[in-house]
């Protein structure tokens, strides 16, 4: 489906921020981090049927600010 530019139409979902062991080096703010515990989200991206899952880790201070 497209929209009146030519540009496909997609869905954004961006889901609450849940707590989450980091048991692999994940980026929190361009830093690598690992065996704690932080904090992600998921985003999930729809696009013509398909999906595309990524997370996104944050600290604390990431959801004060939300």
């Amino acid at each position: 489906m497209l929209d009146p530019i030519g540009n496909v139409a997609r869905k954004i979902e961006i889901l609450s921020w849940e707590p989450w062991w980091a048991w692999h080096p994940v980026r929190v703010h361009g830093e690598l981090t690992w065996f704690c515990t932080v904090y992600r989200r998921c985003i999930n991206t729809y696009v013509d049927h398909d999906d595309w899952t990524r997370y996104e880790y944050g600290n604390i201070f990431d959801i004060v600010k939300q």
